[in-house]
């Protein structure tokens, strides 16, 4: 019996697959979260550009006629957003301030998109919810990507 125990303990076969079969799960780990954070950076990608087309356009005084300036800069924003995100995760909110410094500071500014010369503050945010377990349990069920984009409304700001 102890000639064949010595034979196994020098012997090299099968120990690759016992290397990879240890790694494996720690490498399909790494790659999930990799997989995660790419999705959730194109997410907040987007997110930004259209707060930032919202801002663009809500600083114009611009509105669908028949429509209020809010909900126009509103529509813009969810226009701008890509289709595989889920609407009913997005919450849009369109605030405005008497300047930038006060706009930064934050807290609750006027709703709406305000008056000429003011700052508006166009906010969108989106709950992501991560499609990997293994990643759900690092990140949590839910997270809240925000984008925020600022502008000053123009002085020939439509009545």
């Amino acid at each position: 019996m102890l000639p064949r125990i010595n034979r196994f303990s020098h012997s090299h076969e099968g120990s690759v697959l016992v290397e990879f079969v240890l790694v494996l799960p720690i490498l399909i780990l790494i790659i999930m979260t990799l997989l995660e954070l790419g999705i959730m950076l194109a997410i907040k990608t987007n997110l930004q550009s259209a707060a930032m087309l919202g801002a663009s356009y809500g600083e114009k005084g611009n509105y669908v006629s028949g429509s209020t300036r809010i909900i126009s800069a509103q529509n813009v924003m969810q226009q701008a957003l890509s289709g595989f995100l889920d609407a009913a995760k997005v919450s849009i909110s369109i605030q405005s301030y008497p300047t930038f410094a006060i706009a930064n500071i934050g807290g609750a500014g006027t709703p709406g998109t305000g008056n000429p010369g003011q700052v508006g503050m166009y906010q969108i945010q989106y709950a992501y919810t991560p499609v990997s377990p293994l990643v759900a349990g690092i990140f949590g069920a839910t997270k809240v990507l925000k984008a925020t984009a600022y502008g000053r409304n123009e002085a020939t700001f439509p009545p």
